[in-house]
């Protein structure tokens, strides 16, 4: 993850990687990768990491207004336009239409990768391997939001009409293990010391949180309030 895609520049890959399938077999490896190359690098040089590209002034939010003001002529989307093979080529150029449609130049599509997984896409977010163009990037970062944004969302919604946040505190926890240590850098260091202590009171009140899979995957099978319903009579059990 660096400002630009040459040899002198890479830091968190060691080679190039061949472009994500959304059903990759290697995406645990790749993952696992990332987080051994990232853990290497100091706690500074990961929040320098992050400001440059994900920041309010960073990579990622500058693609993005360049997009707003020049639309399909901007300089950044030249890349795209190098790309000899017909498949990476098309993978791209689909990215470019949804940036354009974000920045509402063309009507709303859907974003190529969404439905990968958050460590797929986080194998593309944070690949400097030169394999990925910067729009593609681009593209994965915002469905690795959206991802985060959904999750949250129905995280949220187990609160309501009930005075218990097991769920939530195990939620926190959940996403926070899931994230880069660049991606943690940003974080208190004690943050998950913290939601580990919230959840720990929670369950001396209410129980052991018993769940038949992590939230990530039960919150995209059932909803907010099923998921409630299955832990509710543990905590009846108790009055």
């Amino acid at each position: 993850m660096v400002l630009c895609n040459t040899t002198r520049n890479r830091t968190l890959t060691s080679k190039p990687l061949p472009a994500m399938a959304p059903n990759d077999a290697d995406v645990t490896a790749r993952f696992n990768l990332l987080v051994d190359q990232q853990a290497l690098l100091s706690s500074g040089h990961l929040e320098t990491l992050h400001k440059q590209w994900l920041g309010p002034q960073g990579i990622f939010a500058t693609f993005s207004a360049e997009i707003d003001r020049l639309g399909r002529q901007a300089p950044a989307l030249d890349e795209v336009d190098m790309l000899a093979d017909d498949a990476r080529a098309h993978l791209a150029e689909r990215a470019v239409v949804f940036a354009l449609a974000k920045s509402n130049r063309r009507s709303a599509v859907v974003n190529p990768f969404r439905g990968l997984s958050r460590e797929a896409l986080c194998c593309v977010v944070f690949d400097d391997s030169g394999v990925y163009t910067l729009v593609e990037r681009y593209a994965a970062y915002e469905a690795m939001r959206q991802c985060d944004s959904d999750f949250f969302i129905k995280l949220i919604a187990t609160t309501r009409g009930v005075v218990e946040r097991r769920i939530v505190f195990r939620g926190l926890l959940e996403h926070y293990d899931r994230l880069l240590p660049v991606e943690k850098s940003i974080y208190p260091d004690a943050y998950r010391e913290t939601q580990q202590a919230h959840l720990d009171r929670e369950e001396v009140l209410y129980g052991p949180l018993m769940l038949a899979d992590n939230l990530v995957v039960l919150l995209q099978t059932i909803s907010p309030v099923e998921l409630l319903e299955q832990v509710r009579p543990a905590e009846k059990s108790l009055r």
